[in-house]
């Protein structure tokens, strides 16, 4: 019984001792990794504030400068209404379709540009559609072949009006474009949007890819 009760004992102290030596590595000794930055975090090169409007680092060289262009009428006073319309409907389109550069696909690009009371429901549709097969690339290793639109065209532009869902009766204006793609992959390449006033600015309320 006496061995016995030796040999528990030794056991014990011998785990006891290794236990503390674990809490000391641990304390002492161990360095936790450090977190890296996720490969897609998006930074926010520049902005619009009073609209809403961002730019992206993760963003084209296409978009970068249509966004300028945008900057530069919005800081003009009295500036032209149509060629605003014409310029978020290009933006629209550009952030929309250029899906490489997306992290998954709820990941849905020009919802700056939409319509405030349909983001909800546009986002829902594209996800369904446009996004729907659209691989996850949360850590930068996604392979798939994603469009990337390469030119913009606005092919004619002209006020319009829009019937809301109760009934009422909104102008606006109605804009046909076409793109061109980087690489053709079987996407949209033309479309008919309807922007309408949304407090300050305007935002897109209808669109038929065609």
């Amino acid at each position: 019984m006496k061995n016995g009760y030796k040999i528990a004992l030794i056991v014990i102290l011998i785990m006891a001792l290794i236990g503390v030596g674990i809490v000391g590595y641990f304390f002492f000794f161990y360095e936790k990794p450090v977190a890296e930055t996720p490969v897609n975090e998006v930074q926010i090169t520049n902005t619009i504030e009073e609209y809403g409007y961002n730019l992206d680092d993760r963003d084209t060289a296409l978009f970068k400068e249509k966004f300028e262009e945008l900057k530069n009428l919005l800081n003009e006073e009295n500036y032209d209404v149509e060629e605003y319309a014409s310029l978020i409907s290009q933006l629209f389109i550009i952030d929309l379709y250029t899906i490489d550069n997306k992290i998954s696909r709820y990941d849905v690009g020009g919802l700056e540009y939409v319509y405030s009371g349909a983001v909800s429901s546009f986002q829902s549709v594209v996800e369904g559609s446009i996004y729907k097969t659209v691989e996850n690339n949360l850590d930068g290793s996604r392979t798939q072949d994603l469009p990337e639109v390469a030119s913009v065209t606005v092919d004619s532009i002209k006020e319009t009006t829009f019937t809301m869902p109760d009934e009422s009766v909104v102008n606006g204006y109605g804009v046909n474009l076409s793109w061109t793609y980087v690489e053709k992959l079987g996407y949209d390449n033309s479309a008919t949007i309807i922007l309408i006033p949304d407090q300050q600015k305007y935002g897109v309320v209808y669109y038929d890819p065609n």
